[in-house]
């Protein structure tokens, strides 16, 4: 492992000029910011129509339109409308932000991201020895350094909230409490297609317990957006979510910016709408790419936490891979996975390949994220990046024998000092 100052340095440096990075993204993109272009704006709109009532025709169209115009005309008349395709009873979350008015409300919101997604590697430190051992708190700017999060605060998206509930679910699990982890997961369905190709992992382990308190959840969630939209509204949401995607409105659904498997299929001229063929041979992908990631874990073995981190890593990644609908703010939640190789990596920087240090570090690369981004338009080539990332930690790159492990870390399998 690199000696302990020659690693603080390295990494507050690298960390600091991808912040710089993210601070001159920002503000290169503040008039756009200003006038309501990112994506809080359908939050906004969500929470404002249930605070009028207007939570029965929720999702009309032209009524989400037009209430966008009352406070980003600019945004709108520039990029177009954006349409709140989200769960109902997420709405309920932004409700009291609209009593604010928008910028306030979208400052508010980014403050409440920075503190969760801080939070989110605070309640994980336990599982981050090496990290907060040879870093301290510089491990702390991490989660900044990291582009998914960075866009994630920009946009005013959701998805570092997810982060948040991932985390606590993979605490959860560690300490065999499986009813709280699929509570925890339950709440993250906000995020739906982002939870449930876990859920699916986790059906395919038979933990039931788990898949009860997700259940449980989704049904308190269910009642409640029954009461903000009623059953017509809740029913029509289903079709609106599948028609906003399969018509794929400019800027709103773009195959080729979602860096997963259905970018990686479908994210190429011509391919809208793709073939029938292509959609057969994505869905057929997605359900052998889950069920391989579901033979890298075994939940119930936590005698090598080594191997068991691995492995839910994997499953994470692939998750995210199989998502329909996912673009760089929902990596986000990958920060998790993301920091458990990283800490594994130092921890065995020896025994660890060079092809997963260097995969893992062009997951951190911000420029990389910005060249695919704004120069080629095609996010979905980094689906490659994490495919290579899962296979890597499926080859056993970081896995080192038992008896090795046994020998070098202490009973709590944390590096001896």
């Amino acid at each position: 492992m690199p000696n302990a100052p020659k690693l603080r340095f390295t990494v507050t440096t690298f960390c600091l000029a991808m912040i710089f990075v993210h601070a001159a993204l920002f503000w290169a993109a503040r008039r756009q910011v200003l006038s309501g272009s990112p994506d809080f704006r359908i939050f906004y709109t969500a929470g404002l129509m249930l605070r009028r009532g207007q939570g029965w025709v929720l999702y009309d169209d032209a009524l989400q339109v037009s209430v966008e115009r009352e406070f980003a005309p600019a945004a709108v008349a520039r990029g177009g409308p954006l349409p709140y395709n989200h769960p109902p009873f997420e709405a309920l979350v932004y409700l009291p932000l609209t009593y604010l008015p928008y910028l306030s409300a979208y400052g508010i919101w980014c403050v409440i991201n920075i503190v969760v997604a801080v939070a989110s590697v605070y309640w994980a430190r336990s599982r981050f020895p090496t990290l907060f051992e040879k870093l301290g708190w510089i491990a702390m700017l991490l989660p900044f350094a990291y582009f998914p999060i960075a866009y994630a605060l920009m946009q005013g998206q959701d998805s570092i909230l997810l982060l948040a509930l991932y985390t606590l679910a993979y605490l959860a699990l560690r300490r065999k409490r499986d009813l709280q982890a699929g509570a925890w997961l339950g709440l993250g369905l906000f995020k739906y297609h982002l939870i449930l190709p876990f859920a699916f992992i986790l059906l395919l382990h038979r933990r039931w317990r788990a898949l009860a308190g997700m259940s449980l959840v989704a049904c308190v969630e269910l009642a409640v957006s029954w009461a903000l939209v009623g059953g017509r509204e809740l029913l029509y949401y289903p079709h609106f979510a599948w028609q906003v995607n399969r018509q794929q409105a400019p800027g709103v659904i773009v195959p080729a910016n979602m860096p997963n498997l259905r970018g990686l299929f479908t994210g190429w001229r011509g391919m809208n709408p793709p073939p029938h063929w292509v959609e057969i041979a994505l869905a057929a992908a997605s359900v052998l790419l889950l069920v391989w990631a579901s033979r890298q874990w075994w939940p119930l073995d936590l005698s090598d936490e080594q191997r068991w981190d691995t492995g839910f890593s994997i499953c994470v990644l692939v998750a995210y891979l199989v998502g329909y609908h996912s673009y760089n703010q929902d990596m986000s939640f990958l920060l998790l996975p993301l920091l458990l190789t990283v800490d594994r990596t130092l921890a065995f920087w020896k025994e660890t390949s060079t092809s997963l240090k260097i995969v893992l570090g062009l997951t951190f690369l911000s420029p990389l994220y910005l060249l695919l981004t704004l120069q080629l338009s095609h996010d979905n080539l980094f689906s490659i990046v994490f495919l290579a990332l899962a296979g890597c930690l499926a080859a056993g790159s970081t896995i080192q024998p038992r008896a090795s492990v046994s020998s070098s870390r202490g009973l709590s399998g944390v590096p001896l000092r």
